[in-house]
């Protein structure tokens, strides 16, 4: 019995000299929802927040009355595909642009607060949305055919505790044209 303790109190002592490793969690949290990254679309900075659970995607802007100048939300999809989003419980009017895999806005809708009317990409190569508040892309001159700036966007999922490789793979990224 004596030996017993006397091992767990050498366990106990042992362990209090190891420095606390972060877990998994504790990033998530620490870069949760709320937080805000520097994601440049065209030629304007703005500040988004990642949609990246299916909880997340699910709620999205849901009962936010006003955003911030500049702020909105990117929502992060595996593969391409086409989008369909709607206004349920959302109460102000949204810009949402169309993104494919290589970064390119491939168009952009509006949509009016509350509308349960489906909006959908035309194209099924969609994978990123991002949604700004109702003709912040017109007062911004961001358009279809601009890009938004991947590195920022893989150095916020990385920070957000996301594995880059399931919204990023080698083929979804083409390489620049060079005429």
């Amino acid at each position: 019995m004596l030996r017993i303790a006397l091992i767990a109190l050498t366990l106990a002592f042992s362990s209090c000299d190891q420095p606390a490793k972060p877990s998994a969690n504790k990033v998530i949290q620490e870069a949760g929802i709320d937080t805000l990254f520097t994601i440049q679309q065209g030629s304007k900075v703005t500040q988004l927040k990642i949609a990246g659970t299916d909880l997340e995607k699910s709620r999205g802007l849901m009962g936010v009355a006003k955003l911030p100048t500049d702020t909105g939300m990117i929502f992060m999809y595996e593969a391409d595909q086409v989008m369909r989003f709607w206004m349920k419980d959302t109460p102000l009017d949204l810009d949402i642009a169309f993104v494919q895999a290589d970064g390119v806005i491939a168009e952009i809708r509006t949509m009016k607060a509350e509308d349960l009317t489906e909006v959908a990409s035309q194209s099924s190569r969609i994978r990123f949305c991002i949604e700004m508040p109702a003709g912040w892309y017109a007062a911004s001159q961001v358009k279809a055919g601009d890009t938004i700036n991947l590195a920022q966007l893989k150095q916020a999922l990385i920070a957000r505790g996301f594995n880059v490789q399931r919204y990023f793979s080698v083929t979804s990224e083409r390489a620049p044209n060079r005429q």
